[in-house]
């Protein structure tokens, strides 16, 4: 019975790879999270288009951000974190009026007003987005981490090669002397 091979792939050798796995997963994790949510508040089922929107929209911001945190990463600290202390709350902001927006029109009828809800979603939005930026640069970071870690291998391999090389150098010419 023939076996074929099964060579394991680390899940972050191909970024782009495991950045939409991940952006997939947890999107969609918590998009289940909040259909969960819902139907156990007893929720008509019509209001899991305001979650799959919400949902989208989250998702969809989170891509903005991942191309403008893709930019700052290579940057000083206190550019990066300061830029991201701009950009994050806008985008909070953005994601929150879009939902606030989005439920008003879903319900018609509710004396809450706009700014009530704006402010109820605005928690939660911020909540996903801080969550998904702290990953986002905590993954980042670690990678980074690790292939300092891998030059500084091969770098240690070749010195102890070089070194090695030199001993053989300075064994050669005596092991000749010595056996004549």
């Amino acid at each position: 019975m023939a076996v074929l091979p099964f060579q394991p792939i680390p899940f972050f050798a191909n970024k782009n790879a495991a950045f939409w796995r991940l952006q997939l997963a947890g999107w969609g994790g918590a998009m289940l999270l909040r259909t969960m949510s819902a139907l156990a508040n007893a929720q008509p089922l019509s209001f899991l288009v305001l979650v799959l929107i919400a949902s989208i929209t989250g998702f969809s911001i989170s891509l903005i951000l991942a191309v403008v945190y893709r930019q700052l990463i290579a940057r000083r600290p206190l550019v990066t974190w300061g830029v991201t202390a701009l950009v994050l709350p806008f985008a909070v902001g953005l994601y929150a009026f879009i939902d606030a927006w989005v439920i008003s029109l879903y319900r018609t009828e509710s004396e809450t007003g706009f700014a009530q809800l704006f402010i109820g979603v605005f928690y939660l939005d911020a909540t996903l987005l801080g969550a998904w930026s702290a990953l986002y640069y905590a993954i980042n970071f670690f990678l980074q981490v690790e292939e300092q870690n891998d030059r500084l291998l091969r770098l240690e391999n070749q010195a102890t090669s070089a070194q090695l090389a030199m001993l053989r150098y300075q064994l050669n010419p005596h092991f000749l002397f010595n056996t004549l």
